[in-house]
């Protein structure tokens, strides 16, 4: 085998993120993505923006799914099936000269990659099982040569401590009495038709109905969906909360509906149909605002 060949097939071992004879315990997540390398603790937040929500927390050292090149000094990443951001300055693909494994790791975690389960701390150690990328795990606050240690299937068992995160908090906050008076007016226009340019009190567009529910809850917001989408308190998907606004359809949202919980939302969907619930994950998802 010639050297140059050599140089290529490890550059490639490398770029797939087998490193140190697969020590890492992480099988990459999409083909094609990069693994980025945090060079410091870092946040991951949900714009590229210092004032974007903070979705989790990177310590130095832990990897996680990326593009090469930074815009604007931010680099995007992918996070619990999403897109998010990290500062540029924090996170490196290079592949040599990096920075040691966090040795120390407890609480929940959130899978950066899909995770290798192994019986022991080792990368030699028995295959178990596998952890999907994004789901969470509990460890135990034991970490061994690059392992942590968490509970699967009643054993104790290791991963790779290289492609955890810590999920941000959410905020624990009392029951919004205006929020809760929007989502109520917004079930009392279940079944009501919608109609191009209305907001009550017989029928509504999109707009109509979330700029009116929010206007009997003594707030005001914007008429238009891209309006109401420059409004507001950016919120991240994961911390939604009923009241908020959620937005559809690319980067300059033509549609918005009213969060009410568990994942469903209320909205006048188009001509021909009345207000209805219907479901966040039914629809290309934009981003979410907190009206007041």
């Amino acid at each position: 085998m010639t050297r140059p060949l050599v140089r290529r097939l490890a550059a490639w071992t490398a770029a797939a993120g087998v490193l140190a004879g697969g020590l890492l315990g992480a099988v990459p997540a999409e083909a094609g993505t990069l693994t980025g390398t945090t060079t410091t603790r870092t946040a991951i937040r949900s714009t590229a923006s210092a004032k974007g929500v903070v979705l989790g927390t990177l310590e130095r050292g832990q990897r996680i799914p990326t593009t090469k090149k930074a815009v604007h000094g931010w680099v995007k990443v992918r996070f619990r099936a999403g897109t998010a951001y990290v500062a540029a300055p924090a996170i490196t693909t290079r592949t040599t000269g990096l920075p040691a494994a966090p040795t120390r790791l407890t609480g929940t975690k959130i899978a950066t990659a899909r995770l290798n389960v192994r019986a022991r701390a080792a990368g030699s150690g028995t295959l178990v099982g596998r952890i999907d990328e994004g789901a969470s795990l509990r460890l135990t606050g034991t970490v061994r040569s690059g392992y942590a240690e968490t509970t699967f299937a009643g054993h104790r068992r290791w991963v790779s401590v290289r492609y955890l995160a810590t999920a941000a908090k959410a905020p624990t906050t009392k029951p919004d009495d205006a929020a809760q008076k929007a989502v109520a007016y917004a079930r009392a226009q279940l079944g009501k038709p919608y109609r191009y340019g209305a907001a009550g009190p017989t029928s509504f567009d999109c707009s109509g109905l979330t700029s009116s529910a929010w206007k009997a809850a003594g707030v005001a917001v914007p008429r238009t969906s891209q309006q109401q989408f420059a409004a507001g308190r950016e919120v991240a998907k994961a911390d939604l909360r009923p009241g908020d606004l959620v937005f559809f359809y690319g980067a300059k949202p033509s549609h918005v509906a009213i969060y009410v919980g568990d994942g469903q939302i209320i909205h006048a969907p188009r001509a021909g149909r009345d207000v209805e619930y219907s479901k966040v994950a039914f629809m290309p998802y934009s981003g979410a605002r907190r009206p007041g």
